[in-house]
């Protein structure tokens, strides 16, 4: 016969959870750093190459240039994550059910954004509100899971980004989309680093 917690149990356990994820975050910043400046770099990148490919009216390279600007970047911050976690694959660590639903829900937005943006390039639109859109879903989501209210303030960026963004040209959406990956990935990317273990936020 199974054990009935009491709702103090309850809540107890509620928060050894959240604590311990919490501290896995704080261990993981290094993700949310890498994709932050990877993203930003791209954004910025094929901010300036169109701006370039446009004096020099070059407008049949714009698609193709775009593709190897963003694909630079983001190749490269899958092989240095990919060596991270070979080197920091044996350090052992507690997994909550709560970091489990983190990682579904970061796996289920990138096939989401990925999804998106085919669409996107299917009916001749850009993805950048779209993919900030779901950004903002998944990092609020992540934020109040570990009640941690930088990443929610961060998500809440996402989406007014994602508001202005739908109003811009698509040149000037990369300008948007640099600025939200800035204050809304790379700072609180920056202060979940300096926190130490169970320090609220």
């Amino acid at each position: 016969m199974e054990k009935t917690l009491t709702p103090e149990e309850s809540l107890r356990i509620i928060q050894k959870s959240i604590s311990i994820s919490r501290r896995n975050m704080r261990e993981g910043s290094f993700y949310y750093l890498l994709w932050g400046w990877a993203l930003i770099l791209g954004g910025l990148t094929n901010y300036f190459l169109i701006r370039y490919l446009l004096r020099q009216e070059r407008y049949d390279d714009i698609m193709l240039m775009s593709l190897l600007a963003w694909g630079v970047f983001i190749i490269a911050a899958i092989i240095i994550q990919f060596v991270y976690q070979s080197r920091s694959g044996k350090k052992e660590r507690v997994v909550t059910h709560l970091d489990r639903y983190l990682t579904i829900l970061w796996v289920a937005a990138g096939i989401l954004m990925g999804l998106m943006t085919f669409l996107s390039l299917k009916v001749d639109a850009y993805p950048t509100p779209f993919i900030l859109g779901v950004t903002a879903m998944a990092t609020a989501v992540s934020g109040l899971m570990v009640r941690f209210r930088p990443l929610v303030i961060g998500a809440m960026v996402f989406l007014a980004a994602a508001v202005i963004s739908s109003f811009l040209s698509g040149t000037d959406q990369l300008l948007v989309f640099a600025v939200a990956m800035l204050l809304g990935y790379l700072i609180p990317g920056y202060i979940i680093r300096s926190l130490k273990n169970g320090e609220n936020v």
